[in-house]
């Protein structure tokens, strides 16, 4: 029983309903043609055997018209062609073709028959049941009329030749009664085709409407992107806030140019958007480059962190890659602007690790956010840095030593924290790079960043590991 359920279910699917439309019709015919592909399958099915059973009856009645089951089994062979060609799934354009030469067969074919069999009352009732299920078949009204006209046309030309006689009254009711369902056939012609012009038109409106909303929620949802890190704007769609985290380690870097304010005063508001502009956008691919968060941009300084929103174990190896690509490509252009005699830009960076919490301020103009005596700490190391340096924290050091080359400052005075340890952090070691300015890891590094993804994987808060 569940075997012949399954198989009743995909017959049915297959059937009448096959499948979603991949791709809304953008033309009227697009949209009959797709139609006639929903019920294309099981008229033709139909059309292979629906006659058959009358060549019996022809033989007894008509045995003097050996064209008559001729006809029905031709009927039988072109449906049986037409069925196939669409099974195999490799002309649904054709699908509308196909119906209406279906039609155009059974129409004109049963005018003839009925001709021949001398308008029998008995063949008169199959015709004009056909010519009146023409009218609810989802072709083209112009290849539908056509149809009609040409069935009703060999019907009384053949009728003519044949001396087909309506002199009894029966005979005239049956004529007028062809007649009756032949205009009743073109009304509703008329009147279905007007009926799904209108509706199709009303659907299309309705899928470009939903499909700029799909548009605009793209945009919507890009932006958002933009804003907040995709986990978090995940959980603000899905829940409407945001729950704060806690991080046992991460890695916060502040940047800033050096003398900002002075070199602004010798530059033109729009030069000075461009400088910002060109700068940050470098900055945005190298957070890009190496899984970094950017976190915001205030006037001339830019925060990211490492770690966040998505715990890892090389977050602070991460994050002093990325200061040391930062801090190559402003001395690479400070080199083309000195040449220009352009006012270079000197940048200060600090570095932090530590503990701290993240997520999203405010109901307006959301921000992904970090707070904690570590992100205050990563800003002590910028402000109490030097120019064109990376200045790091000692807990910062001591994660990221075997595989950089550090200075250390020893204890340096820091706003509102006192003596702090401080290093500077200059290259990658020799050992590990693949260039002479130890900017570029080589691959026994990067087997080692390997090897702290890994065991980072392995805990439920990765930091780093040594």
């Amino acid at each position: 029983m569940a075997v012949f359920k399954h198989a009743w279910d995909r017959f049915h699917a297959y059937a009448v309903f096959e499948s979603e439309r991949e791709a809304y019709p953008q033309t009227f015919s697009e949209e009959l043609n797709d139609q006639c592909g929903r019920i294309l399958f099981v008229i033709s099915l139909i059309t292979t055997v629906a006659w058959l059973p009358y060549t019996y009856l022809d033989a007894n009645l008509h045995p003097e018209e050996p064209l008559l089951p001729l006809l029905r089994m031709g009927l039988s062979v072109f449906s049986l062609i037409i069925f196939i060609l669409h099974v195999s799934k490799r002309f649904p354009q054709y699908n509308m073709l196909f119906l209406v030469l279906i039609g155009a067969y059974l129409a004109i074919g049963c005018g003839l028959i009925t001709a021949l069999a001398d308008a029998d009352s008995v063949y008169m009732g199959g015709y004009i049941f056909i010519l009146t299920v023409m009218a609810l078949v989802p072709v083209d009204r112009r290849y539908a009329l056509v149809i009609i006209a040409a069935s009703l046309l060999t019907f009384l030309v053949v009728g003519r030749l044949e001396h087909v006689s309506f002199s009894r009254t029966g005979d005239r009711y049956s004529l007028l009664d062809l007649y009756s369902a032949t205009f009743v056939a073109i009304a509703f012609i008329y009147l279905l085709h007007n009926t799904r012009l209108a509706s199709w038109l009303k659907s299309r409106k309705i899928e470009q409407q939903s499909e700029e909303m799909r548009s605009d929620k793209e945009k919507i949802d890009n932006l958002l992107l933009n804003i907040l890190p995709p986990v978090v704007a995940e959980e603000l769609k899905g829940h409407g806030y945001v729950k704060p985290v806690f991080y046992p380690s991460a890695t916060i870097v502040f940047t800033d140019f050096v003398g900002f304010t002075k070199i602004s005063e010798t530059l033109t508001p729009d030069q000075l958007v461009q400088e910002l502009d060109a700068a940050f956008s470098r900055f945005d691919r190298v957070m890009d480059k190496y899984g970094l968060e950017k976190l915001k941009t205030i006037g001339d300084s830019y925060m990211y962190a490492g770690g966040v929103p998505i715990a890892n174990a090389t977050h602070a190896i991460d994050a002093v890659l990325g200061a040391l690509e930062i801090q190559s490509f402003v001395e690479q252009i400070n080199l083309e602007k000195s040449q220009s005699g352009r006012p270079v830009f000197e940048i200060r960076i600090g570095i932090n690790t530590g503990p701290l919490m993240a997520g999203v301020v405010g109901e307006k103009k959301f921000v992904y956010d970090v707070w904690g005596d570590s992100v205050n700490l990563a800003s002590r190391m910028e402000s109490s840095g030097e120019k064109g340096k990376i200045n790091i924290s000692e807990s910062t050091c001591a994660l990221i030593k075997d595989y950089f080359e550090t200075e250390a400052r020893g204890q340096v005075l820091a706003k509102n924290k006192g003596a702090v340890s401080m290093y500077f952090v200059k290259k990658l070691k020799k050992e590990y790079s693949s260039d002479a300015v130890g900017l570029i890891p080589n691959e026994q590094f990067r087997i080692i960043y390997r090897t702290f993804q890994e065991k980072g994987l392995q805990t439920k808060n990765p930091a780093m590991v040594n």
